[in-house]
C-alpha cells in the first residue's frame, strides 16, 4: 500500500512539472513565430504570380485548405471574412488550395471570393503550393485510392501584418473579435 502511494506522489509530481515546463514552453511564442517563413509564389485566377511581397502595407490573413471541402474550409474561410469586416484597418484574405489536382487557381478565387469581396483564392503547381505550405511550416496530404479521395491539412489562420512579418497564428475557431484586434 506504500508503494502505491509513493507512486500515486510521483505521477502527480511529474503531472505538475511537465504541466508547469508545458505553461512555460507556451508563454514565449516568438521563436515559433519567429520561424515561419512567409513567403510563396503562387497563380491568381489569371495565371499571373502573386508573392507575399504585393501585400505589403496591408494585413493579410492566409489560410490553407481546399474547395471540396465541407465542413473545416468554409468554417475557416468564413472566419476570415469575419474579421475583414469587423476589421478596422486595410486588410486582404487569401485562401490557398492544397488541392493542386481539382483546384485551379480560378475555382480558388471564385470560392474565396463568396466568402468576402476583400478575399482572393491562390494556387499552383504542386511544387508551388508545397513550397508556401513548407514555408508556414504548415502540412498536408492527398490521399487518392479507388474508392476515396481524402485532403488533409493544417487548419490555422496566419496573420502577416502591413510589415511582411507574422503577428500571429490562430486555430481556425478563434473568434473573429480577437484575431481582428490583432491587426497592425
Amino acid at each position: 500500500m506504500q508503494a502505491m502511494s509513493k507512486f500515486r506522489i510521483t505521477i502527480v509530481g511529474t503531472m505538475l512539472t511537465v504541466g508547469l515546463c508545458a505553461v512555460t514552453i507556451a508563454a514565449d511564442t516568438t521563436p515559433v513565430l519567429d520561424a515561419v517563413n512567409v513567403s510563396f509564389e503562387l497563380l491568381n485566377r489569371d495565371g499571373e504570380v502573386v508573392r507575399e511581397a504585393d501585400f505589403q502595407g496591408q494585413n493579410l490573413l492566409l489560410a490553407f485548405g481546399f474547395t471540396h471541402c465541407l465542413h473545416i474550409c468554409p468554417l475557416i474561410a468564413a472566419n476570415m471574412a469575419n474579421v475583414l469586416k469587423m476589421a478596422k484597418k486595410d486588410a486582404v484574405g487569401v485562401f490557398i488550395s492544397v488541392d493542386t489536382e481539382r483546384d485551379s487557381a480560378a475555382i480558388v478565387d471564385e470560392y474565396a471570393h463568396g466568402f468576402s469581396d476583400q478575399m482572393m483564392g491562390l494556387g499552383g503547381s504542386y511544387e508551388q503550393v508545397s513550397a508556401a505550405v513548407n514555408n508556414f511550416n504548415a502540412t498536408f496530404v492527398v490521399t487518392k485510392t479507388s474508392d476515396n479521395y481524402t485532403v488533409q491539412h493544417t487548419p490555422s489562420i496566419f496573420l502577416i501584418g502591413p510589415d511582411g512579418k507574422l503577428i500571429d497564428v490562430f486555430a481556425m475557431n478563434t473568434t473573429s473579435k480577437i484575431i481582428a484586434d490583432a491587426m497592425k
